[in-house]
């Protein structure tokens, strides 16, 4: 007996449909990768009832994220969520309450939230609150602590928390200690170049490290990231813009003078000393004038207009960077023997200068200690080692370049390694990409048989894609001032059948 049953069949979901079911993942995946202001317009435009009775906790949590505390308050009370038990307890309502009203001026809620996260040490959800709320009300030792953890210790690592924690190490930067507050300013550097890929053309995180400093009152520190970072990464232009407007353009400029009168002041300190050791038939006396040459150097670079010792030394260092990727401090075996090295060349220029002004005012006997001659021999030599000073510059120049050309080609072929596997499938375990990954993805993958763009007016420039694998419905849409592409995973199918849990929207952790 055949049987009667019809076949199954699929209706696909109209575009409509799927986009106003891919909303509420779209905002899950921006809180993902911490862009929170993108989440909340998301979660704002999300109808309330595709996500449950805890969307208002989500929409608060991401108010307070971004320094919104009050109307996450508003939200809360909305839902009867005003009043904070009187003993500490675990229940997500009244953490998030408790943080909204700590980073709006409560003490007392401030310290109930303390002593609630107390007893959750391994949370890092309540480590955002924790860290959003100190933050906000000016308390940065919790705040710094928070971003460490969350970055050190459970390795959270996005443009967010990446900014926050690099900020702190800056802040806490040794003030009495030159030497280690120059290799902290360096380590940030390189740390900010280890942890994201993209900063070159997207220096985002270093822009919102050195904003937060300038927040928490350290203007100073400010400076030193902005300039290390610019020195570090000459191909961003928007690191030097930041420089230049935070840092006064009146003491840069004595700074810049001052620095070009000391790549100078050598010549006439040792054209003097050349002089006398002509004069005197001694050319190692020519020696004598670095003492004047290295006191003159040690104490006009010994600050910089407007900062600490400390902060000079890392100034300093910091443009030290310019000259390569592989740039290092000089250990004691490597400065003496470029003492010897600048002694001998300084030496052995004496006497070519006193042939040449023998050649000039003519020898009256062998010594030819004779004024004119002396006089003659100094110019000479000041000749002479200005063209060896610009041989020598033209020297870095070029190693500069070429440092900056290796390590253009040291990027560009680690950016095709990571970017290789760009074109397969990370639907099915990636809910967001950001930079350059999210860029290579939607060209090599997603397709755009979806439309394409999505009409809404708060993402204007936004474009839509499609899996051709999974069907799966990603956004595609800016993030920062930098306009960085964000692409955000949607879904598959216009029912919620199979709905994504929300992080933390309710009950107790």
């Amino acid at each position: 007996m055949e049987s009667t049953a019809l076949p199954m069949t699929t209706v696909a979901p109209s575009t409509a449909e799927l986009i106003k079911a891919s909303v509420p993942h779209w905002a899950r995946a921006a809180d993902d990768v911490d862009a929170f202001r993108t989440a909340l317009e998301l979660g704002t435009v999300a109808d309330r009832s595709a996500d449950g009775d805890g969307t208002p906790l989500v929409l608060a949590r991401l108010l307070l994220l971004a320094g919104r505390p009050r109307d996450a308050l508003t939200l809360l009370a909305q839902q009867h969520i005003t009043q904070l038990p009187a003993e500490p307890m675990a229940s997500w309502p009244h953490l998030l309450l408790a943080a909204c009203r700590a980073a709006d001026g409560d003490l007392g809620a401030y310290r109930w939230l303390l002593s609630a996260v107390a007893a959750l040490p391994g949370s890092w959800e309540l480590l955002y609150l924790v860290g959003a709320a100190a933050e906000q009300r000016g308390d940065y030792g919790p705040a710094d602590q928070a971003w460490t953890t969350l970055v050190q210790g459970h390795q959270i690592v996005t443009r967010f928390t990446l900014a926050r924690y690099c900020a702190a190490v800056v802040a806490r930067r040794d003030p009495k200690e030159p030497a280690s507050a120059a290799q902290t300013l360096i380590d940030v550097v390189e740390e900010f170049l280890a942890r994201d890929p993209d900063l070159t053309e997207y220096p985002q995180p270093v822009l919102s490290a050195a904003a937060h400093l300038r927040r928490r009152g350290d203007n100073a520190g400010s400076a030193l990231l902005l300039h290390a970072a610019s020195q570090r990464l000459p191909q961003a232009p928007a690191l030097k813009a930041a420089v230049q407007a935070v840092v006064s353009r009146v003491a840069m400029r004595c700074y810049r003078r001052r620095k070009t009168l000391l790549a100078w002041v050598h010549l006439p300190l040792l054209a003097l000393a050349a002089a006398a050791a002509v004069w005197s038939d001694l050319p190692p006396l020519v020696l004598i004038g670095m003492v004047p040459v290295l006191l003159v150097h040690r104490l006009a670079a010994a600050s910089v207009p407007g900062f600490t010792t400390a902060d000079s030394a890392a100034w300093r260092a910091g443009s030290r960077l310019r000259q390569g990727p592989a740039a290092r401090l000089l250990d004691t075996e490597q400065r003496f023997a470029c003492a010897i090295v600048v002694a001998a060349v300084l030496t052995a220029t004496v006497p070519i200068a006193g042939a040449l002004a023998g050649a000039v005012v003519g020898r009256a006997d062998a010594i030819a200690r004779t004024a004119s001659h002396a006089v003659v021999s100094g110019g000479l030599f000041a000749v002479l080692t200005a063209v060896l000073t610009a041989i020598g510059s033209g020297l870095m120049a070029i190693m500069r370049r070429h440092n900056w050309q290796s390590a253009r080609r040291v990027r560009h072929e680690a950016d095709r390694r990571r970017l290789s596997d760009a074109g397969d499938c990370r639907c099915w375990r990636t809910s967001a990409l950001v930079g350059s990954y999210a860029a290579a993805y939607l060209n090599r993958h997603l397709t755009s048989s979806a439309p394409a763009t999505w009409d809404n007016e708060r993402f204007p420039d936004a474009t839509l894609a499609r899996c051709p694998a999974t069907g799966t419905l990603w956004l595609a849409t800016t993030a920062g001032a930098q306009g960085e592409l964000l692409l955000l995973r949607g879904t598959d199918r216009a029912s919620t059948d199979f709905p994504v849990p929300a992080p933390a929207t309710g009950g107790y952790l």
